[in-house]
């Protein structure tokens, strides 16, 4: 009972109106968001150039192909550049789908993890791929439920998207932007990573010695930032001392999304609705590495 009414109370929350003052600044997100998606899917671009932090260009080349039945998924092989020292994309799969005025575009990767000497790390290519697998599986599941009961009525654009957003000396970090549009953007991130130095896939706490009080530091700064910023701009909301102190942002966890910037700073990643209301989106703090230096493993971060 007490979670059914945390849930309703929460409901309510995200559905307060937004003040008069915002309205102009979340319906320019919005209709941007909706403009961003409809040219992505008008200039029908096969070719994708991954962005590889560190100076290496990685091509990964898609072919599509559309079947009569509306959804099909277009298989490519193409050998790419190394990106980093044990890991490198070598795979690209993509799906699509188009039907009852609801379309998906969903790009998928596979990783290849090395060993130094140049051997296929088995055990953690295939957890990552798979991790990857369920992930994007899941998406497309949902999307072709929503297809089958919206029955031709509504609207509804899902886009999948990924960046080689980390390739440096210890990390590699791969980055998953889903956007959802119906009647307004909804923001999601995914990333995954592995330590370059041991091979294998790392959350939040593989940044950190073994005892570590990460957990605190980060969350502490977190708060900070977020009340800094509170008290510059009043549009800026955070769930932070709030009425409803259940909904109140209290401590990142071993699993909170984060990657390492170009900069070489830890950037803490929430989705739209985790620590903030919908209008703020999916929100990003990046920790100051004095706040951390002591805690975190050597050649993470500058």
């Amino acid at each position: 009972m007490k979670d059914k009414r945390l849930e309703e109370m929460r409901q309510d929350y995200k559905n307060i109106r937004i003040p008069k003052e915002l309205k102009g600044r979340v319906d320019a997100g919005i209709r941007k968001a909706k403009e961003e998606t409809q040219m992505k899917k008008k200039s029908k671009v096969l070719v994708y150039t991954g962005r590889v932090l560190g100076g290496v260009a990685a091509a990964m080349l898609v072919i599509t192909v559309m079947a009569n039945s509306g959804a099909a998924i277009a298989h490519a092989m193409a050998k790419i550049p190394v990106i980093g020292a044990i890991a490198e994309v070598v795979t690209f799969r993509q799906y699509e789908s188009s039907e009852r005025n609801m379309e998906a575009d969903i790009k998928i990767p596979e990783v290849s993890v090395k060993n130094e000497d140049g051997t296929v790390n088995e055990e953690t290519t295939q957890k990552i791929n798979k991790s990857i697998q369920e992930y994007t599986d899941e998406i497309i599941a949902r999307y072709e439920k929503d297809v089958e009961a919206a029955g031709g009525e509504g609207h509804m654009d899902v886009e999948l998207d990924y960046t080689v957003i980390t390739d440096n000396d210890r990390l590699f970090s791969i980055r998953f932007d889903q956007l959802l549009v119906m009647a307004s953007g909804v923001q999601t991130v995914k990333i995954y990573h592995i330590d370059k130095q041991t091979g294998e896939m790392i959350n939040l706490a593989g940044l950190f010695k073994e005892g570590a009080d990460y957990i605190t530091a980060v969350s502490e700064n977190i708060k900070v930032q977020m009340k800094e910023q509170m008290a510059a701009d009043e549009y800026i909301m955070y769930y932070l001392d709030s009425e409803v102190p259940e909904w109140d942002f209290q401590s990142v966890k071993e699993d909170t999304t984060f990657y390492v910037n170009e900069n070489g700073k830890l950037t803490i990643v929430f989705d739209e609705y985790e620590v903030a209301p919908g209008y703020m989106g999916s929100v990003e703090f990046e920790i100051p590495t004095e706040a951390i230096e002591d805690l975190v493993q050597e050649g993470f971060l500058k």
